[in-house]
């Protein structure tokens, strides 16, 4: 179910706080659907569960969220959709291999 910008923003705080780590250990980013990518990458590394991915209403709200993360914050951009369409927001805590992500 879709969320505003704000829930979204709060939701992987929320879930950053748990796993760990400033901002700047996280990798942010957006995706068109759940089979992008970096989602299917990450679902086969099976990284301890601190993915998260929440949808916006819009591809505009997706984007403003992951702007917060990396502009605001210090995150990492995902390496998502280059199309920057995507609604689906991820975040995932960076790991030594991934650093460069």
């Amino acid at each position: 179910m879709p969320s505003v910008s704000s829930e979204i923003i709060a939701e992987i705080t929320a879930h950053m706080g748990k796993f760990g780590g400033d901002f700047s250990a996280w990798c942010v980013g957006t995706a068109r659907d759940w089979h992008s990518a970096v989602l299917e990458a990450h679902e086969r590394e099976d990284q301890d569960d601190d993915l998260i991915c929440r949808e916006a209403y819009t591809p505009a709200s997706a984007r403003s969220v992951r702007l917060h993360f990396v502009n605001d914050c210090g995150s990492t951009q995902g390496s998502g959709d280059a199309s920057d369409d995507g609604k689906l927001v991820y975040a995932f805590k960076k790991s030594p291999a991934r650093s460069g992500s």
